[in-house]
């Protein structure tokens, strides 16, 4: 696969990754600052012929800073392929958004090898009629207006989870968190019935124990021609207290599968 294909996965990547950080709890007092290791694999059902394997760790982080939620993802996957060469793909991510979802940072670098990178950066506002906008001025200055009705990362969850609690199982919002410059997207939620103690982990984790979790699938379309067809989805069991047991996502005809295999709580910042 030559450098700017993997460049494409990175990026591809790096905007799925990033919604990590989107799936929180609905209220405050619920959020759980914390930091999350998920090891990387390939997916049994992945169809990709010319990918044979996957490898590769996910450091994910939330912080509590009081007026907003702060998250850090930094990501490196490296793919066997069928030639018998191998490519790597990374990506980081920082981002901020105020507790009310009326203002939203972001910084999202990927590389795919071959010395190619992408760098994203902007910062993104939304009045009190509903109505937002965005400035950009990575990978170049750019000025757009989001789509009334918009909600960043966060401000989606809450509507999900809100959702999830009523019984509904489906959820459909517009959606901006940078991955795509200044272009917002159109996230449709599949939300299962939640449960305790989820039987899917890769070993006990004693700050899961007795906790209620729901299986969610998510997909994202960007533009209005795009046939029913998602540019990206993602499925991922979120608990209550804000950690993700496990992703599997869809990147075309790959799969990749992210497990938790550590995880430790953050000090309360005493707010």
């Amino acid at each position: 696969m030559h450098s700017a294909g993997l460049l494409h996965k990175a990026t591809a990547l790096g905007a799925v990754f990033f919604l990590l950080s989107a799936e929180i709890p609905a209220s405050a007092q619920d959020l759980v600052p914390h930091h999350a290791t998920y090891v990387l694999s390939l997916a049994p059902d992945s169809k990709n012929s010319q990918i044979t394997g996957a490898e590769g760790l996910l450091d994910f982080d939330l912080k509590n800073t009081c007026d907003g939620w702060a998250t850090s993802i930094k990501l490196k996957v490296v793919m066997s392929l069928e030639s018998g060469d191998s490519g790597s793909v990374e990506t980081t991510q920082v981002t901020w958004e105020s507790k009310d979802g009326s203002s939203y940072r972001y910084l999202i670098k990927n590389s795919g090898g071959g010395g190619r990178e992408e760098q994203l950066r902007g910062e993104a506002r939304i009045d009190a009629q509903g109505k937002g906008a965005v400035t950009a001025d990575l990978p170049s200055r750019a000025e757009a207006a989001l789509p009334e009705g918009t909600l960043f990362p966060l401000s989606h969850t809450r509507l999900v989870l809100k959702k999830a609690a009523e019984g509904e199982n489906v959820v459909t919002a517009g959606y901006f968190d940078g991955s795509a410059s200044t272009e917002a997207m159109q996230a449709s939620a599949l939300i299962g019935a939640g449960e305790k103690d989820w039987p899917g982990l890769t070993k006990k984790f004693p700050e899961l124990a007795g906790k209620i979790s729901y299986p969610v699938g998510l997909a994202y379309y960007l533009g209005e021609d795009n046939d029913g067809v998602p540019d990206q989805e993602q499925f991922f069991q979120l608990y209550e207290n804000g950690v993700l047991g496990a992703l599997n996502l869809t990147l075309g005809t790959i799969k990749i599968r992210a497990a938790l295999s550590s995880l430790k709580l953050q000090p309360d910042p005493g707010c």
